[in-house]
């Protein structure tokens, strides 16, 4: 197989026109003479031959891969001109040479802008016509509908400034847009489905700041929740939320200050006995280890599938059991600071540990002390 060489241009001459663009189906004329631009090239057909140099003329298109590229070089008549001709790919190398141009085929293989020379052969000289064909229309890049023109066509919302409070802020793309004709919020525009959704900033802050699972919406009464209302700081409306409730957020209703990062009990209900668990049915119920389910569960920490070996900056509890002790590591709360702890089963507290405990074997994750 002959090997592909980088082309190139030698002895330019600044009066005479750059590449010429072609296109599929087209035909153009094009005259070789004594001042024309002289490129160097390889004979292809015959491996083992040296560079050569010629005189020629530059084309270029764009090709799509899988084209069938047909080339016709025909001398005019009168002409003295032998044309041959040499294919130059998007990485600056030929990859094809004829000197019987007037039925050429090349089928692309790398998409991209080509190059196609037309030379003359034993230094002959003369008009000639060039003709291209076979390829595809190249891809037109789908234009994403500007911010303005989805809010006008596709929601049908008024934009206004976002500088004013009370408003909904709508993301579309990489742009924002506002108006006042849904309720204020933040939402996200998917364009798949043409349509917004809301963000809900507010459940996720809640959910994060004091460890809780907030659930998508309120039970029915008698469902023992944490209700948890806060005030919206841009429109200064309540929102109430409902949370699984835990052994430091307990049943009962709450008011969560955003800014003070503060939970403020609304009456003395919730400060009471800890709400019995209910207990899943046997389809839903969670398997595996109960201690880590009480830990996730009771005391909001995210349990570690396994303790790191520098535990300084973690929240350490031992399990005490038989004559073992089960240990578990979770990032420190807002409730539990770093540090280790023993869990208490007739208090359900976390008591601090007297003195570390160090792991003597690790199953599963789950650090035992013998």
């Amino acid at each position: 197989m002959t090997s592909a060489v980088a082309v190139i241009m030698v002895g330019t001459i600044a009066s005479l026109a750059e590449s010429v663009p072609i296109t599929d189906g087209q035909t153009v004329n094009g005259f070789i003479r004594a001042a024309s631009r002289v490129y160097q090239f390889k004979n292809l057909t015959r491996p083992g031959t040296a560079i050569q140099t010629a005189r020629g003329d530059e084309y270029t298109f764009t090709a799509q891969r899988g084209d069938s590229l047909e080339v016709a070089v025909t001398a005019e008549d009168g002409s003295a001109l032998r044309p041959a001709i040499a294919l130059i790919d998007p990485t600056g190398r030929q990859v094809s040479y004829s000197e019987n141009p007037s039925f050429f085929k090349y089928q692309i293989v790398r998409p991209g802008t080509y190059k196609l020379l037309v030379l003359s052969r034993n230094r002959s000289l003369g008009r000639y016509t060039v003709a291209i064909d076979g390829l595809s229309a190249p891809a037109v890049a789908v234009a994403v509908p500007s911010a303005d023109r989805v809010m006008r066509n596709t929601l049908r919302l008024r934009p206004i400034g976002c500088g004013i409070p009370n408003v909904a802020k709508i993301r579309i793309g990489t742009e924002e847009r506002c108006t006042r004709d849904i309720e204020a919020g933040v939402y996200t525009y998917e364009e798949a489905s043409q349509s917004i959704k809301i963000v809900d900033a507010r459940r996720d802050l809640i959910a994060k700041q004091l460890q809780v699972t907030v659930l998508e919406r309120c039970p029915a009464t008698g469902t023992p929740v944490a209700q948890i209302t806060m005030t919206e700081p841009q429109d200064g409306r309540d929102y109430t939320y409902c949370a699984t409730p835990n052994r430091y957020v307990q049943a009962g209703g709450y008011r969560y200050n955003s800014i003070a990062d503060t939970l403020t009990p609304l009456s003395t209900t919730s400060t009471g006995t800890i709400p019995p668990t209910t207990t899943l049915p046997p389809t839903t119920q969670l398997p595996t280890d109960s201690r880590r389910q009480q830990l996730q569960r009771d005391y909001g920490l995210a349990v570690l599938d396994s303790c790191p070996a520098a535990r300084d900056s973690y929240v350490v509890v031992n399990f005490p059991e038989s004559n073992q002790i089960y240990q578990y590591c979770a990032p420190p709360t807002r409730f539990l600071t770093a540090g280790e702890y023993t869990y208490n089963p007739t208090t359900g507290n976390l008591d601090a540990a007297a003195k570390p405990a160090n792991c003597t074997v690790t199953i599963g994750g789950i650090c035992i002390v013998k």
